[in-house]
């Protein structure tokens, strides 16, 4: 067997076991990303609900708490992901990939013919059979095909990570503080470098695939973040440019980018303030109570659903007189009233979709990674005499 568990700083996974303020900022996100597409969406029903809590809608669309709730995300799976595959195991590789197929797809392919339904064939819009095929790989944003919901993009960017995170396995290169660091540092000023340009004039890349490699970096830091975090690594250059990028996308890129666009609100913006809710949310204001456990177990659904939920209920006021009682609530009343049924339907999808489908994966990895090697006990003896540190959910 191949060892992977070979150098200083490994933090190896241990089923079950959860960090419950990574859920609470789980749930947190989710619900910034509901918040902004119900009052992007409800505060157009009428002039009565655009005055009536017209912040709800303002402010969030101003710095793009959407925007915010996504990058909390990216930073979560790079804090997460990584330490979840099992280096010193029989098959660590697949291990890891069956386990995160079956943590995403399912409730995924649950949405497909909901959004589709919603967003397309009830308004008589098309969405053949074709573009439905190629939603349920998870690549149509690769293949140029619509998608059934607008959010799929960042599940995407989930997969590309996780296909990262295998490559940096297989070449020694994913437990290494020193490693990831450059290839994050290296990403973002790729990703800098491109967007200057294309603020310039003559682009050197195009916009998607600046913020591909923008993402890819951001999840980086999140690895490098836990790394220093549970003191897994004693790296000081390491531990330099986590503090450089930290600064560099906290402070130094929203205000350079804000001084050559002359506007506030802009991307940068909405990055630095992930950055900064994230820190807080692990290092200064830990929430660990048994409602955010709750929202951070459902999350993905809350993410995946709450359009499903949003969309009919908006279309059915729009019927509706323009001075009904239906249509002129404060907008307050239609964040709330989706809020509680998106988390109604996230309850029912997470117990029977996704937590038979995440113990059936686990225990089909398991299988795997617990094949007997001759090699086996030596490279768990290698694993366990690298660690210390504290252990990341499965």
């Amino acid at each position: 067997m191949t060892n992977f568990a070979t150098t200083a700083a490994v933090i190896p996974a241990q089923d079950g076991v959860r960090l419950r303020y990574i859920d609470a900022l789980r749930g947190i996100a989710a619900l910034l990303v509901l918040w902004l597409h119900v009052a992007n969406s409800y505060h157009t029903l009428s002039p009565e609900t655009a005055a009536h809590g017209r912040w709800l809608n303002d402010v969030i669309s101003e710095i793009d708490i959407g925007r915010i709730g996504v990058v909390v995300f990216f930073l979560i799976s790079g804090f997460v992901i990584p330490f979840s595959i099992k280096p010193a195991s029989a098959a660590p590789i697949a291990g890891f990939v069956i386990r995160r197929v079956f943590r995403i797809y399912p409730a995924y392919w649950l949405s497909i013919p909901l959004a589709a339904y919603v967003f397309f064939w009830s308004a008589g819009r098309p969405f053949g059979i074709g573009e439905f095929v190629v939603n349920l790989t998870l690549l149509q944003d690769i293949f140029g095909v619509q998608p059934a919901e607008g959010v799929y993009w960042t599940l995407l960017v989930e997969l590309g990570f996780y296909a990262l995170c295998i490559i940096l396995l297989l070449t020694r290169s994913l437990f290494s503080a020193r490693r990831i660091a450059l290839l994050s540092a290296a990403l973002a000023l790729v990703h800098f470098f491109g967007m200057f340009m294309l603020w310039l004039g003559p682009p050197i890349l195009s916009v998607q695939t600046s913020f591909w490699l923008l993402n890819l970096s951001v999840m980086l830091w999140g690895t490098l973040y836990r790394f220093e975090y549970s003191g897994a690594t004693r790296d000081r250059f390491a531990s330099f440019v986590l503090r450089g990028l930290g600064i560099f996308y906290a402070f130094v890129l929203p205000i350079g980018a804000t001084l050559v666009i002359r506007s506030l609100p802009n991307y940068t913006v909405s990055y630095a303030l992930g950055f900064l809710v994230f820190i807080a949310g692990t290092r200064y204001l830990r929430i660990e109570t048994r409602l955010t456990d709750w929202l951070g177990r459902i999350s993905y659904s809350i993410y995946l659903m709450h359009p499903i939920v949003l969309q009919p209920i908006f279309l059915w006021l729009v019927l509706q007189p323009v001075n009904s009682v239906w249509r002129t609530q404060n907008l307050a009343i239609y964040l709330v009233a989706n809020l509680l049924l998106t988390l109604a339907v996230a309850a029912l999808v997470f117990r029977f979709i996704e937590r038979p489908a995440i113990r059936l994966g686990h225990r089909l990895a398991s299988r795997y990674e617990n094949r007997p090697s001759p090699a086996h006990g030596i490279a768990l003896r290698q694993a366990n005499s690298d660690i210390g540190a504290e252990t990341a959910p499965g």
